[in-house]
């Protein structure tokens, strides 16, 4: 249990150094949000005193809950005239869903578009760009071996500062981005998708799966490598055959170099030339004769041989499961069938390519199954057929599906079925959540409101509701970040957790209601939502207060969470105070935010000025306007129905 003074700790803490208009709420709204999302879904059912089936509104707002991020204004009555099962098999299709408003959007993201090859040409690396203008920037040593730390004179410094502005100068004469934009134009697609898209069910599926299969942006050559990942391996086969998901990246650049597979070879490997090519490539760093010689004969050393991780990941995380019934030797063997899966210029074109000379061609033997000699690449496709297969990948992936559906508790019952599904389709995804949302288990009353919003589905179901238009995306993406979900960043490959455990704790939840409160009082920079279209303020705050419960939660609000939102309601407490400082990164090569709103490139509203107005956490020149009382008091009801344990479920 989460205990009062845990809260009002988090309070304290979250006070010093910035101020958010979330601490001027009462604290029984976090009290009551804290203990609602960790109560158990059937004590929480008991205490609304649930039907135990759901009404025909409850079954629309369910849908558009979990096949998507939340209904907008009009789509309860759209899916209403619409009917449920149409709606729900055209999402099952959605090469049939026109989405050309969404395309229209994301035409300002020029990377997603892009070969890999050239987007190492348009977002290169700085430090390869100052080596190449002959510049040092702060950290890279200088021929004396040097660095920064070593270096800190007043002249040094000075260098350093010139250095950086004939790099910036460079890069906007020739037209380049720093790899950081590539991040934030992954971040503002997934964004724009969700809030957006009128293919709700592949925008949810393409989450899952990039998660599923996660890799971590930051390590190395993923910077340039994660696009490729998501627009080519994931997005194309989100609802196709799981065997081509799997295989799609199993020869993802991305995965291979995340999971270190890209090295992965024979220990009898023949390097034919290459110490030639090793003398080139430190004669290419400046390097002279001796250096060079050394160089050479550390890399000549270097210990090469099969490497297991992307093996072991493939069976634990993407296919068998942890107790998948595999052995250390399977993963051995995998592993042996997987050398020669590598990158062709890994740091250039980005491509994947089999290398006969790495691969291992002896005989092997994975789950029972002979793999012959001489098969080459053949042998990691027999591999993934194998994996693909297996009662017990049907077994793991269903779980995750129904999981992801329902509850963090899955139904027994409803996983058997989708395994058995499974099986007799070879791994159709499509007829697995046909299946699902067919179920009775799906649309059990023990399954409405049972599963916590992830950060991502929080904010996009938040701007979903209101109608909220965005510009740039950057303060959206950071608010995520903050309440626990930064985008592409998670470093482990399990990918986050799909429980709740993963997001309820105090500091998030604060953060979750500093979130709505931002968005409802339009002081969220890059989103404006229109509160007086919503909620015509007549001077009635209960009517407002109504309103806010009708638009947000359909009028589906529990008896103590209305209690709560009343005794807000007499408080009357307002809102005002800033949203306090946003916390600088150490990157100072981040991107200008491009606008986002369809046909309008350039940059976004107020973020040309100054290094805070290019991290985008600088908006000087778009200061909300002062709000009126009334607009103040519709925008402090909204934010508190926003912070409701309702509103927080999906």
């Amino acid at each position: 249990m989460i205990r009062q003074s845990m809260i009002t700790g988090a309070f304290k803490s979250a006070g010093r150094g910035r101020r958010f208009a979330v601490g001027l709420l009462s604290l029984a709204v976090v009290a009551s949000l804290a203990l609602s999302a960790t109560r158990p879904v059937a004590a929480d059912a008991r205490a609304k005193k649930s039907p135990g089936k759901l009404s025909g509104d409850q079954k629309i707002i369910h849908v558009l809950n979990r096949l998507g991020y939340g209904p907008r204004p009009g789509d309860l009555e759209r899916v209403r005239r619409m009917g449920l099962d149409k709606y729900i098999d055209q999402q099952l299709h959605p090469d049939r869903i026109d989405d050309s408003a969404l395309q229209a959007r994301l035409s300002n993201l020029p990377s997603l578009r892009m070969t890999v090859a050239d987007i190492y040409d348009k977002y290169p690396a700085p430090q390869m760009v100052a080596r190449d203008l002959g510049l040092r920037l702060p950290g890279q040593a200088n021929q004396q071996g040097q660095t920064d730390s070593q270096e800190e004179t007043p002249e040094a410094m000075r260098e350093q500062r010139e250095a950086r502005q004939k790099l910036f100068a460079h890069y906007r004469e020739k037209g380049l981005r720093p790899p950081n934009s590539l991040l934030q134009e992954l971040q503002s697609q997934k964004i724009l998708r969700a809030v957006y898209s009128e293919r709700q069910l592949q925008e949810v599926m393409a989450d899952f799966w990039y998660n599923h299969f996660n890799i971590f942006w930051g390590k190395g050559a993923d910077r340039w490598l994660t696009t490729d990942f998501e627009m080519n391996a994931i997005r194309p086969n989100t609802m196709g055959k799981f065997k081509d998901l799997l295989l799609a990246t199993a020869k993802s650049p991305a995965m291979l170099f995340y999971l270190d597979n890209f090295q992965s070879a024979s220990p009898d490997m023949q390097m034919p030339g290459r110490q030639n090519g090793l003398r080139r490539r430190a004669l290419r760093r400046g390097q002279g004769d001796e250096q060079r010689a050394q160089v050479a004969n550390q890399l000549l050393n270097r210990k090469r041989g099969i490497n297991e991780n992307y093996a072991r990941e493939l069976m634990e995380l993407h296919t068998l499961g942890v107790d998948g019934g595999y052995t250390q030797r399977d993963v051995q063997e995998v592993a042996r069938c997987l050398t020669g899966w590598t990158i062709e210029q890994p740091r250039q074109s980005g491509k994947f390519i089999f290398r006969p000379r790495m691969h291992d061609n002896g005989e092997k033997v994975v789950l029972g199954h002979k793999i012959p000699s001489g098969g080459g690449q053949k042998d990691g496709e027999m591999v993934i057929d194998i994996l693909s297969r297996h009662p017990n990948t049907a077994k793991f992936i269903s779980t995750k599906l129904v999981r992801r559906f329902t509850s963090d508790a899955p139904p027994t019952s409803l996983v058997d079925r989708v395994a058995s599904v499974y099986m007799k389709t070879d791994g159709d995804i499509r007829e697995m959540l046909k299946t699902i949302f067919a179920s009775q288990e799906f649309f059990a009353a023990d399954s409405y409101r049972a599963k916590i919003k992830s950060p991502l589905e929080l904010a996009a179901s938040a701007m979903r509701a209101l109608g909220g238009d965005l510009s740039g995306t950057q303060q959206t993406a950071q608010f995520i970040a903050k309440m626990g979900q930064p985008l592409y960043l998670y470093q482990p490959p399990t990918g986050y957790p799909d429980k709740a455990e993963q997001w309820v704790n105090t500091g998030a939840l604060l953060e979750r209601l500093n979130f709505g409160i931002a968005l409802s009082s339009n002081r969220l920079r890059g989103a404006s939502v229109d509160m007086m279209r919503i909620a015509p303020s007549s001077g009635d705050s209960p009517k407002a207060l109504d309103r806010a419960v009708a638009v947000l939660l359909n009028g589906d609000v529990s008896s103590e969470t209305r209690a709560i939102l009343d005794r807000q309601l007499k408080e009357g407490v307002p809102v005002k105070g800033e949203l306090g400082e946003a916390e600088e990164t150490d990157d100072s090569m981040m991107g200008e935010e491009t606008s986002l709103r369809p046909g309008k490139a350039g940059k976004a509203r107020g973020q040309g000025q100054g290094r805070l107005a290019r991290l985008g956490l600088l908006d000087a020149a778009s200061k909300p306007a002062a709000m009126s009382a009334a607009e103040q008091e519709v925008a402090r009801l909204f934010g508190l129905v926003l912070g409701s344990p309702e509103f927080q479920r999906r």
